[in-house]
């Protein structure tokens, strides 16, 4: 699946004040120039006096490439720290029409519903709406993220979900749960803010040691080698760490790595 087992560049971390336009937009082609076949962003990835900021930078990147582009909606910034969360068929269509100004093409490569988990709505209202918007052909594929296990099975009994984007970390394991049910599924998982300090991971950081390489680029390799559904959503902000999460993808998966990755999880214990 083309969405599976890779390495997404994220712009969450660039919803934080101020910013450099010109240097996130830098950063962003760094790696869609290294390879990136997908960028991730949001409604809610914006300032308060540049409400569509992520996904402006995400459109402008991506311009003239074929890189896959997820956005999310239903969730956005109100204020300098406040957001609001609504799935409601009047907003998700309000702010599919508003993504679909932004990028500017005939449909949304991939579109989430942001925070199911805080939306007063049910799951099945949003899910609706956007299966309506698939048929349409406004979005090409529909995703939640934050979302439970019981309510995927809500969602799926309304429509095929296309992807799931949760909390996922090396060391923690937040999301095994939700990841099992797409890996029963066949649904790729993206795991958002997948890092922990080295301290969490003693055993990678010797590795990482040894190979002269960092010890976030191995928690990342080591998540991309947990499952056969999952891809990582790296929330990195300078080229060189882009380029270093990026190296993940291709960075040799042997029994020195998974030993170090399995040492770790014993030190963390049974979730």
């Amino acid at each position: 699946m083309e969405l599976v087992g890779r390495v997404a560049v994220g712009v969450a971390s660039y919803s934080f004040e101020p910013r450099d336009r010109a240097a996130d937009l830098a950063t962003i082609r760094v790696g869609i120039a290294a390879g990136t076949a997908i960028l991730d962003t949001a409604r809610a990835y914006a300032h308060v006096d540049v409400p569509l900021y992520g996904e402006e930078l995400a459109a402008e990147a991506a311009q003239g490439t074929n890189v896959i582009v997820g956005t999310k909606g239903g969730h956005s910034r109100t204020g300098t720290s406040s957001w609001d969360a609504d799935i409601s068929d009047v907003r998700i269509r309000s702010d599919v029409e508003t993504s679909l100004g932004v990028f500017g093409g005939e449909h949304l490569d991939l579109y989430y519903l942001h925070r199911v988990d805080l939306a007063e709505q049910p799951v099945e209202e949003g899910v609706s709406t956007l299966a309506s918007l698939r048929d349409e052909g406004k979005v090409a594929r529909i995703g939640l993220s934050n979302v439970s296990v019981a309510e995927l099975e809500r969602a799926e009994a309304v429509a095929r979900i296309d992807a799931v984007q949760n909390r996922h970390t090396a060391m923690g394991r937040e999301s095994a749960d939700v990841l099992a049910w797409c890996e029963a599924h066949d649904v790729p998982f993206f795991a958002y803010s997948p890092l922990r300090s080295s301290a969490a991971a003693p055993h990678l950081t010797a590795v990482a040691n040894a190979r002269g390489v960092s010890v976030q680029r191995l928690q990342l390799r080591a998540l991309l080698a947990s499952s056969p559904v999952l891809s990582v959503v790296s929330g990195a902000t300078r080229p060189e760490t882009v380029l270093d999460s990026l190296a993940a993808e291709s960075e040799p998966w042997d029994e020195d790595l998974e030993a170090a990755y399995a040492a770790d999880l014993a030190l963390v214990g049974p979730r």
